[in-house]
C-alpha cells in the first residue's frame, strides 16, 4: 500500500464493528469511522469525553455488529462550571457587543487539573463577522466549547461558520436574537469536519 494511504488510514481509520466480540475502544485523542450493522458512524475519544454519531444509515442490514450513538459533548453545557462561565462571562460580554450591533467570540477550554476554564479571545468584530487568530493552547489543555454571537440576529450556523469549523473536535455554540430577555442558543458537535446539529437550547 502507498505510504500516503497508510498515513491517512492511521490518522482516520475505518473499523468494521465485530458481531461476536467487543469493539476495541478508540485510541485516546483519535477519531475513526465505524461500519456497523445499520450504517457508518464517526467516533472520537477525547480526554473529556466520547462522541459517536451516525453519518449514513444503510437501507439494509450489514454483516457487522450493532453500534449506538453516544454524545458526551452536549451535556458539557449543563456542567455547573460551564453554566457559571456562560452566565458570568459569555452572556455579559456578548451583550455588550450586541448593543453596538457587533458579533463576539470566546472559548471554553478544559484540562484535567483545572477543569473548565473561560478563555477570552483577541478579535476584531463587526456586524457580520468576528475574526481572531486561534491561540496556542498549553499541552494538556483542549478547546471544548467554541462560542460566538450574532448579536441581535437570530442564531444560525452560516457558510462562513461551516468553513471555520471544517476540522477538529469540539462543541460549537452560536448565540443571537439579543433582546431584553437575553439570547437564544444553537448548538452542534463538530467531529473532524462533520456537523451534528443539536438544535436550539438555552444552557
Amino acid at each position: 500500500m502507498n505510504n500516503l494511504d497508510l498515513i491517512l488510514q492511521k490518522q482516520l481509520p475505518t473499523v468494521m464493528v465485530p458481531r461476536y466480540e467487543e469493539l476495541i475502544p478508540c485510541e485516546l485523542r483519535r477519531s475513526r469511522f465505524l461500519m456497523g450493522a445499520d450504517g457508518l458512524y464517526i467516533e472520537t475519544r477525547q480526554p473529556y469525553g466520547v462522541f459517536r454519531g451516525r453519518l449514513w444509515r444503510s437501507p439494509r442490514r450489514l454483516p457487522y455488529g450493532p453500534i449506538e450513538e453516544r454524545d458526551d459533548f452536549t451535556p458539557m453545557l449543563k456542567n455547573d462550571t460551564v453554566q457559571a462561565i456562560i452566565r458570568d462571562n459569555v452572556v455579559p460580554e456578548a451583550q455588550e457587543y450586541a448593543r453596538s450591533d457587533r458579533e463576539w467570540a470566546g472559548w471554553i477550554v478544559w484540562n484535567k487539573d483545572a477543569g473548565y476554564v473561560y478563555l477570552p479571545l483577541e478579535f476584531h468584530a463587526s456586524v457580520a463577522r468576528v475574526e481572531f487568530t486561534r491561540p496556542d493552547l498549553p499541552e494538556g489543555t483542549f478547546l471544548v466549547i467554541d462560542i460566538h454571537s450574532h448579536g441581535r440576529i437570530s442564531p444560525f450556523f452560516s457558510s462562513v461558520d461551516n468553513r471555520d469549523d471544517a476540522g477538529g473536535v469540539r462543541l460549537c455554540v452560536v448565540i443571537g436574537g439579543y433582546n431584553d430577555a437575553g439570547f437564544t442558543f444553537r448548538t452542534r458537535v463538530i467531529a473532524e469536519g462533520f456537523f451534528f446539529e443539536r438544535g436550539e437550547d438555552e444552557p
